[in-house]
């Protein structure tokens, strides 16, 4: 699974010259735009130059090393906390900065800070893994967006205190708009995360996710728009440790591990300059990452 990572990262360095090279196509003049989107947790479609900050905090994290997503494997084996976690309660604050490079190309960066409040070992806080990547436009009309998205995670957080995962990952994705009408749309999203190096704990993770969202208020100034999410994960490799009541960690795998999530909100657009977001996420499966999140997220487009 670790070569098909590796496999996966070159083919996208290698098929992306000629999909950046395939013309997006336009009808009409009034392309919909990231004033759209309305989702809180897929990642947008629409190319921008935005500023977004966001805080999150979740509750529960029983799993923490499954695929290294969230932390590396644990010591001494590992670059991770020392020792194995039962349940950790965290919070994330962000700053995103977005800028259009063209008409069809953006780049983006973005910087995390974290706050562990662990079960087992010591809280911690400060820089998580920052990610930067690129957005290109692929196809866009007056109803329809599609774009390809590639995020690369640096490991800049201190994993041995779980702050970060302690590998590079490639994460490319497509990303799709859809208007149902004056006041409804729909969004989605597939992602791939390619860990490209890490322990015997890394694995590839596929993420997909749909929301709806629906204007239900609107003046001149502020408009009120509700959107429900499903988001899912399942991981095709990669192991995971699992606390026992004696303390020990059973070490099993966690391939085919499927999280699905359902996140409810509501975005408040002010005027053509800005908007809020506050939602809320719980898992429907018995494999979870967080048992309850919560999010607050302002955008502030220049």
């Amino acid at each position: 699974m670790r070569a098909l990572g590796l496999w996966s990262a070159r083919l996208i360095l290698i098929v992306l010259p000629g999909v950046t090279a395939t013309p997006a196509h336009a009808q009409g003049t009034s392309d919909p735009t990231v004033r759209d989107s309305s989702v809180g947790y897929i990642d947008p479609a629409f190319l921008a130059d935005l500023v977004r900050l966001r805080y999150d905090t979740s509750y529960h994290f029983d799993r923490p090393t499954r695929a290294e997503f969230f932390w590396p494997r644990g010591g001494p084996a590992g670059p991770g906390p020392a020792r194995a976690e039962s349940s950790v309660d965290y919070q994330d604050l962000s700053t995103y900065l977005e800028k259009r490079l063209g008409e069809r190309v953006s780049g983006f960066v973005e910087l995390p800070v974290r706050f562990l409040n662990p079960e087992v070992n010591d809280n911690a806080g400060g820089l998580g893994d920052v990610n930067a990547g690129f957005k290109v436009a692929l196809w866009r009309q007056d109803d329809f967006a599609a774009t390809f998205q590639l995020r690369t995670y640096f490991p800049t957080g201190d994993a041995g205190r779980g702050l970060g995962n302690d590998h590079y990952t490639l994460e490319p994705a497509l990303l799709v708009y859809k208007s149902l009408g004056e006041r409804c749309g729909v969004e989605g999203e597939l992602r791939y995360w390619v860990p490209l190096d890490g322990t015997d704990f890394a694995g590839d993770i596929i993420r997909y996710g749909v929301g709806v969202h629906y204007d239900v208020y609107q003046t001149c100034n502020l408009k009120v728009v509700p959107v429900a999410e499903l988001i899912g994960w399942t991981a095709l490799g990669g192991r995971e440790s699992v606390r026992q009541p004696s303390g020990a960690a059973l070490v099993q795998s966690a391939s085919g591990d499927t999280v699905v999530n359902v996140k409810v909100g509501c975005r408040f657009k002010v005027r053509e300059w800005g908007d809020v977001y506050l939602g809320y996420g719980r898992p429907l499966t018995g494999d979870r990452w967080y048992e309850n999140t919560y999010r607050v997220e302002f955008r502030l487009t220049y």
